[in-house]
């Protein structure tokens, strides 16, 4: 079990966006199978929960199409071999680039948007969390080889402690995100279930994260 602080800790819930998750998105109006996505849906409706009632600070990011450098795929004149979105999507002020709404943001918390996959590159997060306090993030939502391990990089270079929380994700693909979780193991951090985490709005010291 990890003893989470409140005062020192965020929930950082990555791109649950309705282009992403919602059967009415860009995704699955495209064909895809947003399952696996939409299947994180609950763990992070619990685990936000969880975090309200304890105190967490609580982010929210949003990955959004950026009108004067265009989509991501679009700024490379080498593209990854098996990119597979394109067209227009995640539009700022859509319904699409929106969060969904069983995890609809509070007020008081923090909604990022991002143009990239890293939720800390040319946004305030880094300046917002050490404003709070925070020292550690945890991280949830999708997708989680690329945005939420990208993050997770990102807030590790910076000195944050990172952990994923591994039942609180969604991949495209099962592999990659066992993979993302051996990668955060490795390098980053912790993988952890939501289950492993213990949180109390009277904690005022977290024991020390340690690997068992």
């Amino acid at each position: 079990m990890i003893d989470i602080d409140p005062a020192t800790t965020a929930l950082v819930i990555i791109d649950m966006q309705n282009d992403f998750c919602h059967p009415d998105g860009y995704y699955a109006r495209a064909g895809r199978d947003i399952s696996k996505l939409a299947g994180a849906i609950a763990p992070v409706q619990k685990l936000l929960a969880q975090a309200r009632g304890a105190g967490l600070t609580i982010v929210f990011t949003r990955l959004v199409h950026d009108e004067a450098r265009g989509a991501m795929e679009e700024r490379h004149r080498i593209r990854p071999r098996r990119w597979t979105a394109h067209g227009k999507r995640l539009t700022p002020g859509s319904w699409g680039a929106d969060v969904i709404d069983a995890l609809h943001p509070h007020a008081g918390e923090l909604v990022i948007d991002k143009n990239g996959f890293s939720a800390f590159d040319d946004t305030t997060l880094e300046q917002d969390l050490h404003q709070r306090g925070v020292k550690t993030v945890l991280l949830t939502g999708v997708v989680t080889y690329a945005c939420v391990l990208a993050t997770a990089f990102s807030a590790f270079d910076r000195g944050f402690d990172v952990l994923l929380v591994q039942d609180a994700v969604g991949s495209w693909i099962d592999a990659l995100g066992t993979n993302t979780s051996e990668i955060v193991d490795l390098l980053l951090g912790q993988s952890v279930t939501i289950d492993d985490l213990s949180m109390s709005s009277n904690a005022t010291t977290a024991k020390p994260i340690v690997t068992v």
